[in-house]
């Protein structure tokens, strides 16, 4: 068995100065739960580092590995202010605590792409406090001033004297020293690390099946669950009968939740068997009268209506004068279905409750949020629940939500004591995901070839993902999730109205990879291709001439040229372009296709990013390929149908994702290195792709595509 709570290699500071008196452990201090507490250095010290005996460097990372390499990042800033040697540093995952909150977004949660910039300080600021302990306590024994020693390759040195002593050798006598109230960061010019890429450190865990996912866990008495919830959102459980359920092997209870019936057995086969017996009665509420091409139909209804709920997000110049005195006027019309997250591992959480203590593990996105409704489930209070985090199997949002920390705690309050690992099926996963939301968009324009967009006017209807269950709450300005991508567009266009037509329903919506800029670049850069082209122009030379900032314009010209942009390409080719400003980080990119008989081949996608500072450049390319296959999969295949408030979709065979054969050829990503404020990663890759092979599949057929997914018009992929 693998033990997956934390080593006790890292105590508190009161504890570690009597184990360095005797000689015996010696470290900074265990990451602090925080509750109610200041964040002093001191504070910050014993939360984000530790050190073992041996001299190993020990971070603890806030944030959720889901794939982003937020386990390599992190410690790369500590080490590179710290003076660490790569190959002796180590990460473990925090708990959940106040002290673990980003400064960016006052709050313990990965998401928004700000693991990065959000701690890029904070981490940097506590590797250099350790350095100065340390440099104090060479200094102190080789008698020369602190400020002549620095560190380097998990040494103290002091240039002058050629000497130099492993930080093992000085850590009973650096933790005895208070942390320095400031500290000097390093210049970039002297970065070791920063800007450079070295390996990935939760790579060979994975691939040598050492690190742990929920699913990996192994308790003492632990017992495995499973559930199947209401099909319809928002029903309810009515009755179950589980007399067969019980009698077979294996099983030790069997649960009626609110909405769902709940296995408890010695395994997951044995749990997924039974409850594949219990027969249930749903009462499935008035949910059951739900289907998502009505709701498309709704949309496209909505986005017509004059007498409609309107709210207006962007408003500039006199854009309705213009268009109705306009010679040429465009008008068209976009639509994006739902979709699911689809993580590689279905949910899952492993909870204890028993003598007024609830234990989670989880991979949890948000472990204060997930604390915080563990607490509420089990009727504790916040500081009888502790987190214990692990590897997660993609998250993309999904795992900010709380409804399988929700279940498993429900489950555990019912056998306590007994460690309970809830697993959700694939089915159940996709079936109970919180999608993103179905949007349509229209537009009107006018242009012409001498001053490009002279008027656009932009209509959006859909479901509002902050406002889920709080409508109006920010009325009579949109929900912010439906702006994105509108409001910081780079474009000049004098005269430009883009508003938003609110609607419920009773699927559950969340936030997904780019959220609101997701389905917005496909709209908004399907838009401006297609005002390119209705004014004679070429489309890259027409956004070019269009972007006013030197930045933003760098990187679209960065696109351009390295793919490309302007070469002659055979018959049946074609090259499209799109561009997304998004979580502070701007993009290009450029897909080049070829289509036959309604194939598509995917030739290349060339990308330019820039994100501030690339603190590690080889994640920079990963995040934007994976940004860009996660897009492509869902322009080529994503759409989940709901009918009679039933999402049909429930495995990979209805709801593919893009396999390795159907990838690009080639994907070549462009870092520019411009020094300003930095931008996240993970997600504004995305964006652009979609538009981006659209806007090439019209460049080499003169089909213009306006919904998703491509799979559902006949398209294939070649």
């Amino acid at each position: 068995m693998t033990d997956p709570t934390p080593r006790p290699w890292l105590v508190t500071r009161r504890a570690m100065l009597q184990a360095a008196g005797a000689g015996t452990l010696l470290a900074w201090a265990l990451p602090a739960r925080g509750y109610g507490s200041a964040v002093g250095d001191q504070d910050m010290l014993i939360a984000y580092l530790g050190l073992d005996p041996d001299g190993t460097v020990v971070v603890t990372t806030p944030d959720a590995e889901i794939g982003q390499g937020i386990y390599t990042t992190h410690a790369l800033l500590i080490a590179e202010e710290l003076g660490a040697a790569w190959d002796r540093v180590r990460v473990q995952f925090s708990g959940a605590g106040e002290i673990y909150r980003n400064p960016q977004k006052n709050l313990q949660a990965t998401g928004r792409s700000m693991g990065t910039s959000g701690y890029f300080r904070v981490l940097r600021e506590v590797g250099a406090m350790a350095r100065g302990q340390l440099c104090e306590a060479a200094a102190a024994r080789w008698q020369v001033p602190a400020d002549e020693c620095d560190t380097r390759e998990h040494q103290v040195v002091h240039a002058a004297s050629n000497r130099a002593l492993d930080f093992a050798e000085l850590i009973e006598a650096a933790v005895r020293i208070a942390p320095p109230s400031e500290v000097t960061l390093r210049r970039p010019e002297d970065y070791r690390y920063i800007g450079r890429s070295a390996p990935r450190l939760e790579i060979p865990l994975h691939a040598s099946g050492r690190s742990q996912f929920t699913v990996d866990i192994q308790l003492p008495g632990m017992k495995v669950a499973t559930l199947q919830a209401c099909p319809v959102f928002g029903g309810r459980l009515g009755h179950f009968d589980a007399a067969e359920a019980e009698g077979m092997p294996g099983v030790h209870s069997v649960h009626g939740l609110d909405d769902a019936v709940a296995v408890v057995a010695d395994s997951y086969w044995e749990a997924l068997q039974a409850l594949r017996k219990v027969r249930i009665a749903w009462d499935e509420g008035d949910g059951a009268t739900f289907a998502s091409e009505e709701h498309a139909e709704v949309l496209r209804t909505l986005l017509a209506d004059d007498h409609a709920e309107v709210r207006v997000g962007v408003s500039a110049g006199e854009p309705d004068r213009r268009l109705a005195a306009a010679q040429q006027r465009l008008e068209g019309r976009y639509e994006v279905p739902y979709l699911a997250h689809a993580t590689m591992e279905p949910m899952s959480c492993i909870a204890r409750v028993a003598d007024g203590q609830c234990d989670l593990w989880s991979g949890t996105q948000g472990p204060m949020h997930a604390r915080d409704t563990a607490a509420a489930r089990a009727g504790l209070a916040p500081e009888q629940v502790t987190v214990h985090r692990t590897f997660s199997g993609g998250g993309f949002g999904r795992r900010w939500q709380r409804d399988f920390i929700d279940r498993a705690v429900d489950v555990a309050t019912r056998v306590p004591g007994v460690p309970v690992k809830l697993i959700w099926s694939r089915e159940e996963d996709i079936r109970r995901d919180w999608y993103r939301p179905a949007y349509a968009c229209s537009f009107a324009a006018s242009v012409s070839p001498e001053t490009g967009i002279r008027a656009l006017q932009v209509r959006l209807a859909g479901a509002g993902l902050f406002e889920l269950n709080r409508p109006g709450q920010f009325a009579p300005q949109p929900d912010p999730s439906v702006m994105s991508g509108f409001r910081n567009h780079p474009y000049r266009i004098e005269h430009l109205h883009v508003d938003w037509r609110p609607i419920r329903t009773p699927i559950p919506i969340g936030v997904w990879r780019a959220v609101g800029n997701s389905q917005n670049g496909f709209f908004l850069e399907s838009i401006i291709d297609e005002l390119a082209h209705a004014a004679g122009q070429d489309p890259y030379a027409f956004r070019r001439d269009l972007i006013d900032d030197p930045r933003r314009r760098k990187v679209l010209v960065a696109a351009a040229e390295a793919g490309d942009w302007g070469e002659p390409l055979p018959e049946g080719h074609g090259r499209g372009i799109a561009f997304m400003e998004s979580y502070g980080s701007i993009v290009a990119q450029v897909a080049e296709v070829s289509v036959r008989d309604r194939r598509i081949r995917l030739e290349r996608i060339t990308c330019a990013i820039d994100c501030g500072t690339a603190v590690h450049p080889d994640n920079v390319k990963a995040q934007m390929e994976g940004g860009i296959v996660f897009g492509l999969t869902a322009m080529m295949y994503g759409a989940i149908d709901i009918e009679q408030g039933r999402v049909r979709q429930g495995n990979f065979s209805d709801y593919p994702l893009l396999t390795l054969r159907d990838m690009p050829s080639r994907i070549d990503t462009v870092i520019i290195d411009s020094g300003e404020q930095m931008g996240g990663v993970g997600e504004p890759g995305l964006p652009p792709a979609a538009p981006a092979v659209t806007n090439a599949i019209f460049a080499a057929c003169g089909e213009r595509i306006r919904a998703l997914p491509l799979a559902r018009q006949g398209w294939r992929l070649a």
